[in-house]
């Protein structure tokens, strides 16, 4: 799974734990059913629930898939339609060609609303590696996205110092991380800097509504913390129209520990992109 230092064993088995308790907790709400759609050779697995328009758009962290999303899904429901999918060699989504940079995943998330009648406009809601995503769409496809929801997502800039803020135990994490994930977790990883890099190059509509969601991590060392929140703040302010919200009790995965903070930042770019225009 993905955090900002990606492979970390025990925030994964949080993040398994969590999805497990949502998935069981009494009175959940059932889910619609997900679809393999064809993307040009492969098929991707889509999963969306409720009506209305815009869109709402998940993509999970590196390595994640669409379970991730859990406990946002039944509020952003009442709203809109929203889907989320499973990128290719994640959940029950195929393997894709490689190698699995932000500018291909783009290509497919885009081939995959079509192919499943998801018209546009949405609202992106990215989380770590999904935000780049998210971002890369926003960038080629200005016309047909309505907002960014960035759920403490990876800054352009930190995949070229990551490995500067690992201890020797972290990379003994990611090596053991990496081992026992599947193959695309890895394949993400290694194009990763190549996906910041496209991200870095391309600049979304200057009047885009953006909700930066960040993480305390309360739970890494200070010196981490201290280059997360430079990092976001840096990121937020590439953003004309932005807003960053730091959600104090929270490590990397929001959408877990603290839903109600990603519902309503969609509930609110739902909102915006529902304003007459003149």
């Amino acid at each position: 799974m993905s955090s900002p230092r990606h492979g970390h064993l025990l925030r994964q088995a949080a993040a398994a734990a969590a999805v497990i308790a949502s998935l069981l907790a009494p009175g959940r709400p059932a889910c619609a059913a997900a679809h393999r759609i064809d993307v040009g050779g492969f098929r991707l697995n889509l999963r969306c629930d409720g009506e209305g328009s815009p869109a709402v758009v998940l993509d999970a962290g590196a390595g994640d898939n669409l379970a991730t999303w859990e406990w946002v899904v039944p509020g952003v429901r009442k709203l809109t339609r929203v889907c989320a999918y499973d990128r290719a060699g994640l959940g029950k989504s195929d393997p894709g060609p490689k190698p699995r940079t932000s500018a291909r995943i783009v290509q497919e998330l885009r081939e995959l609303l079509l192919g499943a009648r998801v018209p546009p406009p949405y609202v992106l809601v990215g989380h770590s590696f999904g935000g780049l995503n998210a971002r890369l769409f926003a960038s080629t496809n200005p016309a047909e996205v309505a907002g960014l929801v960035l759920v403490d997502a990876t800054p352009e800039d930190y995949p070229a110092i990551e490995n500067t803020l690992h201890s020797r135990g972290d990379r003994e994490k990611l090596l053991t991380s990496r081992a026992i994930a599947p193959p695309a977790f890895t394949d993400e990883l290694e194009s990763m800097k190549e996906s910041a890099d496209a991200v870095r190059a391309a600049h979304v509509a200057p009047g885009l509504p953006v909700v930066i969601l960040t993480a305390v991590h309360g739970d890494d060392s200070p010196a981490f913390r201290a280059v997360w929140e430079t990092l976001q703040r840096r990121m937020a302010g590439t953003f004309p129209n932005g807003r960053q919200i730091i959600a104090e009790h929270s490590d990397h995965y929001i959408q877990f520990d603290e839903p109600e903070l990603v519902v309503s930042a969609i509930r609110e770019l739902v909102a915006v992109a529902r304003r007459p225009r003149p």
